[in-house]
């Protein structure tokens, strides 16, 4: 291997089956191991959210990296975007209904719409708001709630005037 290159660990497709299980997990046949249940982990979500996953075991130890999603078949790749899409829920963030300062919580009132389209308004508590509430580009806004969620705002500039007066005071 040439010194200037680099082992990313980027998995054989050759030897590579993703698959659902009866139980409702992603299983991985790879090379010569059945791995029942995998955990799926995007490398580059904001940059790159369909390339570089990181496919590991139940113990978190890497099995390896693929690196795209579009190179597996499609019954693979269907696979492999519905548990993404489960990891890494994320609905866009139509409005700021309501925003309370309390205790050291911000408590957010948020109008959403999720992949499917549905809106609904949703309470949540966002905890140490200088990194929990982070502009990801000049124009993205991704909060992240105490429970583990994310809301996303993919431009500012869409929000309505009032929504930006009451989140204004949060974007670092």
């Amino acid at each position: 291997m040439d010194s200037l290159q680099m082992d990313l660990g980027i998995l054989d497709l050759k030897q590579t089956k993703f698959y659902a299980t009866e139980g409702g997990f992603v299983g991985l046949k790879y090379k010569d191991e059945d791995y029942k249940h995998i955990i799926l982990r995007r490398v580059m979500p904001l940059q790159m959210p369909m390339e570089y996953i990181s496919v590991a075991d139940t113990e978190h130890k890497e099995i390896g990296i693929l690196k795209a999603i579009a190179d597996l078949p499609q019954d693979q790749q269907d696979v492999v975007i519905r548990e993404l899409d489960n990891r890494y829920y994320a609905p866009d963030v139509l409005d700021v209904v309501s925003v309370q300062d309390k205790l050291g919580y911000v408590y957010m009132e948020l109008r959403l719409r999720n992949k499917q389209g549905k809106e609904y308004t949703k309470n949540c508590a966002v905890k140490d708001v200088s990194r929990n509430i982070r502009m990801t580009t000049n124009t993205s806004v991704l909060i992240f709630d105490v429970d583990g969620n994310r809301y996303v705002i993919s431009d500012v500039a869409s929000l309505n005037r009032q929504s930006m007066r009451k989140l204004d005071a949060y974007l670092f």
